[in-house]
């Protein structure tokens, strides 16, 4: 018995010690009592950002060293922040175990836009310094806050498809059947074109088949945005007189242009579609899947198709004397299904995902 009661005190005492010990290792780092600065750039400076230039360094910022009384190494986090929210909800940039870091125009465009600037318009954004270290119950230090100015770009503009409606339209004023799409520019997601015909009175642009609002219209001369149907409705893109028209759209720059078309006219009687699309392999280029004429104008055509991940093109009277493809190439397109728009005046195409 008195053997089992010393071996327990031994146990007992040997654990108090290991305890001990280990308390003395938890190392509770304080940071310096002393404010720190940011150096670079001062607050109240201007940055106009380059949309041409998004590889290029924006912004430079460098700060005074934090001191937590012994050797460790010292993580600084560049957060940004709303201005004048006291970073209640600060938004995390980047690292660094310097006292210095780089952002370049395209991170400083996007994170600026996120906080809620205004593209083309100067606004601020709040920026401070956190450091840290990784000892356990060590305490975070922020710098002292600067304020600077900010005049972001938009960013690559997203895709929108866009639908015409009015009295020089197939559809009519209904939003609901028969509004043909615009064609938009493979590169440019602002850029939107259409050549076709018209009837007299003019047109507008839906972004959504079934409702009224997005949708885009004139204001003069000037393309007029309208968000919600509670915004003023524009006025209609103007034809005069039935006929053929070019119109271009950049929605953007809210800009348009539109003139009569006085070039060929050419009728054909069938437009198919060919190529790896329709099999997953080459023999789908041997093959013509027809689309249907539009009866409002006979150069515009539409089929609804499933295809496979591949390639593409359109074929005049189920030939290869005539074809479409991307400037002159194949067209590469995703697996899905698609309304598929052709217009055989100019050679543009749109695939818009149907269900």
């Amino acid at each position: 018995m008195k053997l089992i009661y010393k071996i327990f005190i031994a146990v007992v005492l040997l654990t108090g010690f290991w305890s001990c010990e280990n308390e003395e290792n938890l190392m509770i780092l304080e940071p310096q009592a002393a404010a720190f600065s940011i150096i670079t750039p001062e607050t109240g400076s201007s940055t106009i950002l380059n949309k041409d230039t998004p590889n290029n360094t924006a912004l430079t910022l460098t700060w005074e060293k934090v001191s937590y009384g012994t050797p460790t190494i010292v993580t600084y986090t560049v957060q940004f922040a709303v201005s004048n929210t006291e970073f209640a909800a600060p938004v995390d940039i980047t690292t660094s175990t310097g006292t210095h870091a780089t952002i370049t125009v395209a991170e400083l465009n996007a994170k600026a836009l996120e906080l809620g600037l205004t593209a083309g318009v100067e606004g601020t954004i709040d920026v401070r310094i956190k450091s840290t270290v990784g000892t356990t119950l060590s305490e975070p230090k922020t710098s002292t806050p600067i304020t600077i100015n900010l005049t972001p770009y938009r960013g690559v503009f997203p895709r929108v498809d866009l639908f015409l409606v009015g009295p020089g339209t197939a559809a009519g004023w209904s939003v609901t059947s028969n509004n043909m799409p615009i064609y938009r520019d493979p590169k440019e997601n602002a850029k939107q074109y259409y050549t076709g015909y018209f009837n007299k009175d003019g047109f507008k642009l839906i972004e959504q088949i079934g409702f009224w609002a997005p949708a885009y219209g004139t204001n003069g001369a000037k393309v007029q945005y309208r968000a919600t149907e509670s915004d003023t409705d524009p006025g209609v893109f103007p034809t005069t007189a039935a006929g053929y028209y070019s119109f271009e759209i950049n929605l953007e720059e809210l800009t348009y242009k539109i003139t009569p078309y006085a070039g060929p006219l050419t009728t054909y009687t069938t437009i198919t579609v060919a190529g790896s699309v329709l099999t997953g392999d080459d023999t789908g280029w041997d093959m013509n899947v027809p689309m249907v004429q539009s009866t409002f104008d006979a150069h515009i055509w539409k089929v609804t198709q499933t295809l496979k991940a591949g390639k593409m093109k359109f074929k005049a009277n189920g030939g290869w004397d005539t074809s479409w493809g991307d400037n002159g190439g194949d067209i590469i397109v995703e697996a899905g299904k698609y309304d598929i728009w052709f217009n055989d005046l100019d050679g543009r195409y749109m695939f818009i995902p149907t269900p």
